[in-house]
């Protein structure tokens, strides 16, 4: 009987990951590739070129597998780099009139003397933990138990021993903040509906 793809993804099989575990590849490619598929399309407006911005941005992880240090914030790491890959392609196309409408259209200016500027996968960690820091404690606590860990909803509310609705109204709660406060900054917003989904 084949191994069971894992349907989430933690720091042990992240590490096996950077430590060039293939099983560990394809669990990570069966977690993220229809959201990173989300993702791209989201920016691009086109299968073809979202299937092969996808393709390329799991190549660049496993090639850069070596260089993967902060496992708890694979998952920021991965779509900051499919955007700075998405980002590339714009570039590549910015003289094409198609590209160039819908590029303003999501206010990024593309300009053949001004490249934009891609994001810093630091930054963006920095940017959203300095949110989630300042939401209370349990909101923070619920939250990062969601997003952080992959608990569910269940094992949320029993190991806080709080009930699931509350555990709701607390993920609830803690993503209606980090929209008003990351709406502000377009970019840190398409992340976010993306990572926080």
């Amino acid at each position: 009987m084949p191994e069971e793809i894992q349907s989430k993804v933690d720091e042990s099989l992240v590490k096996r990951f950077a430590n060039g575990n293939m099983k560990a590849f394809d669990a990570i490619y069966s977690v993220f590739n229809q959201k990173l598929q989300n993702f791209v399309f989201t920016l691009v407006k086109t299968e073809a070129d979202t299937e092969e911005i996808v393709q390329e941005v799991f190549v660049k992880i496993w090639e850069n597998r070596g260089r993967l240090k902060n496992y708890a914030s694979f998952e920021t790491y991965l779509f900051t780099i499919a955007y700075n890959t998405t980002m590339s392609l714009l570039r590549k196309r910015s003289k094409e009139s198609q590209y160039i409408e819908y590029v303003k259209s999501v206010q990024v200016e593309v300009d053949e003397k001004d490249d934009i500027d891609d994001l810093n996968i630091d930054e963006v960690n920095e940017s959203l933990n300095l949110m989630i820091e300042k939401m209370p404690p349990r909101q923070r606590e619920v939250f990062k138990m969601k997003h952080f860990q992959n608990y569910s909803y269940k094992e949320i509310a029993a190991s806080l021993m709080i009930s699931v609705n509350t555990v709701e109204n607390h993920i609830v709660k803690a993503h209606k903040y980090l929209k008003e406060n990351l709406s502000k900054d377009y970019l840190l917003y398409i992340l976010f509906i993306n990572l926080f989904r």
